[in-house]
Order: structure tokens, then C-alpha cells, then sequence
């Protein structure tokens, strides 16, 4: 079995693969040309993060059978293509945790203490005391957005500084956080009551812009920002303002929008900024550990079929079923859009399906709804493979129902979700093959396709409610894509959900809700 191994990994990656078997080749400098001219004659390759394993590559790669990540990102890996391929893609999780928890803490001093300011300025022969006066950690307040492994190692070590830390995961439960020493917020307040702020979230359609302009006037004067998990998290022409404003004393970042990071980045000519290219994981043991490790994988897959890190074989197994795709893309749509209307404490999940042809994808069509539920709700990045287990690290009870058939739809996916006595639920369909479609939320039949920025309000059936909304839409530029709306006529109430073209502000949001009449109204990104 031929392997092909990129972007310098540790040697022992190559070690632990010929003393099992593997005929391995080393191209730490291949250019994308190359690849593509070379990749077919290979059944796998790894990567580190430099290698972008696009559909182009993939398309070329006529025997891959597995691409490996040595690391946990796979940013760089067309997951999609690869599925579509039949190829397995495998990362190696929490190898460089310990790395990225160091640097992050190493950053927060610099930006704290102005060190790589203060070392620049004396080797310019420069004796500038009290330009570089900095703040001490004891007794400030960190927050940490994101709770999963990188995020528990920096508040293990700055509360060794003495920092009270407090932090913002929806998918951690009160008790788990509390055990660590953490006081769980809501997102709000942690920006409202941090000195300091380090970001340990994965990038996705809810974290982008996460920390932006409405944000930053939420913050104490003064806070210092640290950054070393995705660039997009922070909108950096903001942060480039908030820095000069003085409303943000420094930022720290390992990682940015666009990587290379362009040379015209504002940030960079800010003396309050420092930055990094992307090294939290780069040290010698994370580097030794992530080689070792998809090896091992790798071995353990030749040997007895075990796929150990694997973020799509199940995807893999079943993306070959005629048919089948659409429901599993169904099921995460439908997971994503329940858990932003859903309360952000969970502890129960229920996913029915109904129609014999999808009795046998049960438990797929389960992973996938939990998939597109947790890439929502948390930072870690969530895979048909561990998707149970994290559901299940993260409290949330699960149930797997069939009904044999639902009288309007002949294949119907269901997911209930429950908190206490509160129960939400949202039902969808595929239309011929490939058409998805939201079909059912709560007590209500309401039809649209669960793509783009969606505004899904309730409100007390009367007139003129929808046309106030659309005047608000109207006089916020904003074009109306679809319209569905369904009625409760005994309890006298109805759901509207408007799909729209383009950005939906908070300020647009709060004003729907201040429709009278409207009960709720919530913001769906798809």
C-alpha cells in the first residue's frame, strides 16, 4: 500500500508505516502541481495544514482510499469530495492540545506585559521604561469562549495566575463547568464582565463575526482579546478599530481571515497588536505526537478495520446509497436550524423517522441531526463518528424512534428536543430527489427551504402583523426570497418564517419582536 506524506511531518510517521508494510514517499515541498501530476499512483496521503487537499486533487487521486490530517484541523481537506469519493478522511484529535493551551497563555502575558513591543524597542537601543507599562493577570477576569479541550487546559493554567475565569459553551453543563473551577455565562456577559478574552471556538456560519463592532461596545475599556483557534471568529477591520479607539488595550493573534495573512492587514501596523503565523500547535512533542498518532491510526485501520479518528466514515459507507444524501443533508439542516430556536439548555433529544425507506439509515440520519445540532452549539469540530459520544459528554439524553408512516409525508424525519417541561420540534422532507424542505415546526405546518438567513417569528393571529414586518424589511434594504406562514386557528396564533437576501442586524431582529402581536421572532442561518 503506497503512502504519500506532505508538509514535513515528524520521521517517525514514516518509521511506525514501513515497519508495518507501507511503501512511503516523502514530498515535504510538493507543489499543488505536482500533487495533482503524482497523487493518482498513491492509495494515501497525509497532510499537516500547509497541503490543501481540494476537490481538484481528490478527483486525481483514482486510488485514495484515506487521507490523513496530522492534526485536528481539516480546514484543508475537501470533506465533502472526499465523501463523495468514498474516501476516508482522518484527523488526529487533542495531539497538539497542550501546545495550543501554551501558546495561548504565552500570548496573553506578551499582550499583558507588552513583551515583543519592549524587546523590539531596546534592540533599537531604546531604555523606554515606562512607555511599555502593562497589567497584571491576578485578579483579572478571563473569559473563554469555547469549553472543549484547548479552552479547560487555559483555565487550568490561568488560574494558576490568579484569574477568575468564566466562560461561554451552550453544550457544557452547569455542574461540569462548576467542578473546573468555571463560572458558565451567557455570551453577553462574559463580553460584558471580562479584563480579558481568549477565543477557543471552531469557525462555523454561527462563530463567524462572532466578536465584532455591536460586540465590542459590550466590552470593559481596555480588555485585551487573544485569538488562537480560527481566523473569521473576529471581524478584524472592527478589532483594528476598537484598538485604535483604545476601547481594546491589545490583541493577541496566531490566526487571521486570510492565511498567509496579506501584508495591508490593518492589524499589523497597530504596535498594540501581536501576532504569530499560525504556530500554536508548532512545537517539537505536538508535532512528534499528531505523526505518531495518525500512524497508529493508520496501522490500526490495515489491521483490524478500526477507524480511530475517522470524521467520515459513515458518511463514506452510506454517501453510495442512491438517495440517501438528501436526508442526511435533510437531518443537519434540520438539527441546525432546532438549535437555534431551541432554549440552549437540552438534556433530551428524540429523532423519529418515518417510511421504510429510511428505517435502515435510522441511525445515520440520527448522527447527522446531532451533527448539524452540535456544529451549532459548541466548539468542537463533530463528525458522524463522534457525534454520539459528544452528545453524550455534553448531557443530552437520546432517543432513536421509528414509525412505520406518517399520513402527509412518506418519508419524514423528526427531532424533538426537550428541556425540563419545555419541547420543541421541527419535521422535514426531500421532494423527488434532491428537493429538502422544512415541513413542521411545533403545532405548525409550515413549508420553506432551510437555506440562508431565515427570520421564523410567532405571533397572535390578527391583521397587519406580517405587514409591519415586511415595512421593517423594507426599510432595511432588505429583499424577501420566500414567505411561509401557517395558523393555529383554535388556539389563535400563527408562525411566519421569511426567508431574505442578504444580513439580518440584531437591531433588525429586536424590531421584529417589537411588533405588537409577535411573541417571539428568531434568526436562522443555513
Amino acid at each position: 500500500m503506497k503512502v504519500l506524506i506532505t508538509d514535513g511531518i515528524d520521521s517517525q510517521c514514516a518509521q511506525i508505516l514501513k515497519q508495518n508494510g507501507f511503501d512511503v514517499t516523502e514530498k515535504p515541498k510538493i507543489s499543488k502541481e505536482e500533487l495533482k501530476e503524482i497523487i493518482g499512483d498513491f492509495d494515501k496521503l497525509i497532510v499537516r495544514s500547509a497541503t490543501k487537499v481540494t476537490s481538484e486533487i481528490i478527483e486525481a487521486g483514482k486510488k485514495l482510499q484515506l487521507i490523513g490530517r496530522a492534526g485536528a484541523g481539516v480546514d484543508n481537506i475537501d470533506i465533502e469530495a472526499a465523501t463523495r469519493n468514498g474516501i476516508i478522511v482522518m484527523n488526529t484529535p487533542g495531539g497538539n492540545t497542550i501546545s495550543a493551551a501554551e501558546h495561548t497563555c504565552a500570548m496573553m502575558l506578551s499582550a499583558a506585559r507588552l513583551i515583543p513591543q519592549a524587546t523590539a524597542d531596546l534592540k533599537q537601543g531604546n531604555w523606554n521604561k515606562t512607555k511599555f507599562t502593562g497589567v497584571e493577570l491576578e485578579g483579572k477576569t478571563l473569559s473563554i469562549i469555547g469549553l472543549g479541550k484547548i479552552g479547560r487546559e487555559v483555565a487550568s493554567r490561568m488560574q494558576a495566575f490568579g484569574m477568575k475565569t468564566i466562560a461561554y459553551d451552550p453544550m457544557i453543563p452547569d455542574e461540569f463547568a462548576a467542578h473546573l473551577n468555571i463560572e458558565l455565562l451567557p455570551l453577553h456577559e462574559n463580553f460584558i464582565r471580562a479584563d480579558f478574552i481568549t477565543i477557543h471556538s471552531s469557525l462555523n456560519e454561527s462563530t463567524r463575526n462572532l466578536i465584532s463592532e455591536g460586540t465590542f461596545e459590550l466590552m470593559k475599556q481596555g480588555v485585551i482579546i487573544v485569538n488562537c483557534a480560527r481566523g473569521g471568529i473576529i471581524n478584524e477591520a472592527d478589532l483594528a478599530e476598537a484598538i485604535e479607539s483604545g476601547k481594546v488595550a491589545a490583541a493577541a493573534l496566531d490566526v487571521f481571515e486570510t492565511e498567509p495573512v496579506k501584508a495591508d492587514n490593518p492589524l499589523l501596523k497597530l504596535e498594540r497588536v501581536i501576532a504569530t503565523p499560525h504556530i500554536a500547535a508548532s512545537t517539537n512533542e505536538a508535532q512528534e505526537k499528531v505523526a505518531v498518532q495518525i500512524a497508529e491510526q493508520i496501522v490500526e485501520w490495515k489491521r483490524r478495520g478500526k477507524l480511530e479518528g475517522a470524521v467520515n466514515a459513515s458518511a463514506v459507507e452510506l454517501a453510495q446509497a442512491p438517495g440517501v444524501s438528501a436526508y442526511l443533508a435533510l437531518a443537519e439542516k434540520l438539527g441546525a436550524t432546532l438549535a437555534q430556536l431551541a432554549p440552549s439548555q437540552a438534556n433530551k433529544m428524540t429523532v423519529f423517522t418515518s417510511g421504510e425507506f429510511l428505517h435502515k439509515f435510522n441511525e445515520v440520519i440520527t448522527a447527522a441531526a446531532l451533527k448539524g445540532f452540535l456544529d451549532v452549539r459548541q466548539s468542537k469540530d463533530t463528525n458522524y463518528i463522534n457525534a454520539f459520544t459528544m452528545a453524550k459528554e455534553c448531557g443530552i439524553g437520546l432517543e432513536q424512534k421509528f414509525e412505520k408512516e406518517n399520513p402527509d409525508y412518506t418519508n419524514l424525519i423528526r427531532i424533538e428536543l426537550e428541556n425540563g417541561s419545555e419541547k420543541r420540534m421541527i419535521g422535514g422532507t426531500v421532494f423527488g430527489d434532491k428537493e429538502i424542505r422544512i415541513v413542521m415546526i411545533d403545532q405548525f405546518l409550515v413549508e420553506f427551504k432551510p437555506e440562508g438567513h431565515i427570520i421564523i417569528y410567532n405571533n397572535i393571529d390578527k391583521p397587519g402583523v406580517i405587514a409591519h414586518v415586511t415595512q421593517l424589511l423594507l426599510q432595511h434594504n432588505l429583499n424577501v426570497a420566500y414567505i411561509a406562514l401557517s395558523r393555529d386557528e383554535e388556539k389563535k396564533v400563527a408562525m411566519t418564517a421569511i426567508v431574505v437576501d442578504g444580513e439580518v442586524s440584531d437591531a433588525l431582529l429586536q424590531a421584529v419582536s417589537s411588533v405588537n402581536g409577535v411573541s417571539s421572532a428568531n434568526l436562522v442561518l443555513l
